[in-house]
């Protein structure tokens, strides 16, 4: 049977998806393959939905069924979860913490912002660790002090919400 090639937008949507790696939170590979969740032999389906971006070890692990469908939909479903919720350094932060079971991590300035979501789910708590300042005076005449460090410990909540995504469990 001739198999249609991947609509170019589609291509691209998968992988930005997947930030241009594969999907596995445990892999994170930089070259990757776009793959079928469900095989195009059973649904010649190239939807949006049922496109992945894998590494080609992934790739293959899946095809041979050592990475079950049940993983691959889950990772397809918590890559949508985190991209919709999260920021990139969120993302990154999460896969950071995965890899070493850090707990501890200082920022640089504007970060906060960036730490926003993962701060307000509890997953992340700032300990208010005042580093070094940057002294400005405005126009009023008053001085005002702004970090350029911010320290943050992740949560008990936010440790198992990572291990979670880490094993491609369900994050919902």
């Amino acid at each position: 049977m001739k198999r249609d090639a991947i609509p170019t937008s589609t291509r691209r949507a998968v992988l930005v998806e997947a930030g241009h790696r594969c999907a596995i939170p445990a892999c994170r590979h930089p070259t990757t393959e776009i793959a079928h969740v469900v095989a195009w032999a059973q649904t010649q389906d190239h939807s949006f939905e049922n496109l992945i971006a894998l590494c080609p070890n992934c790739h293959t692990r899946y095809d041979k069924g050592e990475i079950d469908r049940q993983s691959m939909l889950a990772y397809k479903h918590n890559l949508g979860l985190l991209n919709h919720r999260y920021s990139e350094l969120e993302r990154r932060v999460f896969e950071i913490v995965a890899k070493t079971n850090e707990r501890i991590l200082v920022v640089g300035a504007g970060s906060d912002i960036l730490l926003y979501n993962a701060v307000e789910d509890g997953l992340l708590e700032d300990l208010h660790i005042q580093g070094a300042g940057l002294d400005i005076s405005g126009s009023d005449g008053f001085k005002r002090i702004f970090p350029l460090s911010f320290t943050y410990r992740v949560t008990d909540a936010g440790l198992d919400f990572i291990q979670r995504y880490a094993a491609g469990r369900d994050l919902s």
